[in-house]
């Protein structure tokens, strides 16, 4: 009896660690995007965009920046935008934050926001959540921008 209860009890501890793990990977493997517009924006109207300052949390990425804004030039670009150096219709930055560590190359989210020119209103803004990878030559931050860009601009 002591020994079915000892094996009883064992597999309930492997179950419940192979539940953990599983939830764990599962929710590694989620990406979720948001967007949120101001109703009646004029942003299809405008047609030039400038870059602004990236916002890191922790810490600043200027890899991960360069990237992601050659990435957000190429869909913009698409959509009939034109970077500009200078004064531009629409303000464009990033916001990011890696995972809590010094060794992740881990982003927690990924935000893409457009004003209306420098120190003008939120427009739109898109934002992925979940575990991607910031290396250049994976395909996660691809894919991030895609599933924000999916809804811009705002209809």
């Amino acid at each position: 009896m002591a020994a079915a209860r000892k094996a009883f009890g064992w597999r309930w501890v492997m179950a419940a660690m192979c539940l953990a793990f599983l939830m764990a990977a599962g929710c590694g493997a989620r990406k979720s995007v948001t967007y949120v517009h101001v109703s009646n924006s004029p942003i299809q109207e405008l047609k030039t965009y400038q870059w602004g300052k990236a916002e890191g949390l922790y810490r600043q990425d200027p890899i991960l920046e360069a990237h992601v804004q050659r990435l957000t030039d190429q869909y913009l670009g698409k959509r009939g935008l034109i970077r500009k150096t200078g004064a531009a219709d629409l303000l464009v930055w990033m916001s990011y934050e890696y995972e809590y560590s010094d060794l992740s190359d881990k982003i927690k989210s990924l935000s893409l926001n457009i004003s209306r020119g420098a120190g003008g209103d939120l427009l739109w803004q898109g934002t992925a959540v979940g575990n991607m990878r910031s290396d250049t030559s994976g395909s996660d931050l691809q894919k991030a921008l895609e599933g924000i860009f999916a809804g811009f601009p705002a209809k």
